[in-house]
């Protein structure tokens, strides 16, 4: 697959690239500071020095041509409001749009399954844990979220939306469980890798595209 990643210095994202390199395909990381990149990848992938929320124009060329394009960006800071997954959702949808539209490469995108209660959570996950336990925790991470899932939904172009639990540094499971456009049932975790992997698969499934992936070790 020919490959753009945002979020590709993040702990997910920089799995994503490894990964997707290991495996042949043609990846673009589209970073703020290329230094922050395992210096083993710098020669393995292509690399845009560019902010998706500042610098629309670079964003536009290095999507063109692609397959997919994968965003594992997210926030560190939960206790303050934020829009940074919106935002970015929303200069990645614009600028599909204008170099494919519906036909363009297809939006990845990575979110979390504690916004989502619903079906295949068991009872006290999909009303206790989500929404009393969860939900006030996280709420400006789910809100964030929340909206830049509705404006990729909505935007015309291809999307699958990916979402996660809690998210761990440990060594791989070696696979994952995936269920479609439900929750998986005690998906309550998953490592970085293991959901690095899960995007990745996603993205060379068009089977997937228009629907809500949740993973989960």
């Amino acid at each position: 697959m020919r490959l753009t990643v945002f979020g590709a210095t993040g702990g997910t994202g920089s799995q994503i690239v490894r990964q997707a390199a290991d495996a042949g395909h043609e990846v673009t990381a589209v970073v703020r500071d290329a230094s922050r990149l395992p210096a083993d990848l710098r020669d393995r992938i292509g690399i845009v020095e560019a902010s998706a929320l500042h610098d629309a124009g670079a964003v536009g060329t290095t999507i063109a041509g692609r397959d997919a394009v994968i965003s594992a960006i997210g926030t560190r800071d939960l206790k303050d409001p934020t829009s940074v997954c919106t935002d970015t959702a929303r200069v990645l949808t614009t600028a599909i749009g204008a170099t494919g539209g519906p036909r363009g490469p297809r939006l990845v995108l990575a979110s979390n399954t504690a916004m989502a209660p619903g079906p295949g959570d068991d009872p006290l996950t999909r009303f206790v844990v989500k929404p009393v336990v969860l939900a006030p925790l996280l709420r400006h991470m789910i809100e964030d979220m929340r909206r830049a899932e509705q404006l990729v939904r909505g935007s015309g172009v291809p999307w699958t939306i990916v979402r996660a639990g809690r998210l761990t540094d440990r060594r791989s499971k070696g696979g994952y469980r995936r269920a479609v456009d439900r929750n998986v049932l005690g998906g309550f975790q998953i490592t970085r890798t293991d959901f690095a992997t899960a995007l990745l698969n996603t993205a060379a499934d068009p089977a997937t595209t228009d629907h809500v992936i949740s993973v989960a070790n």
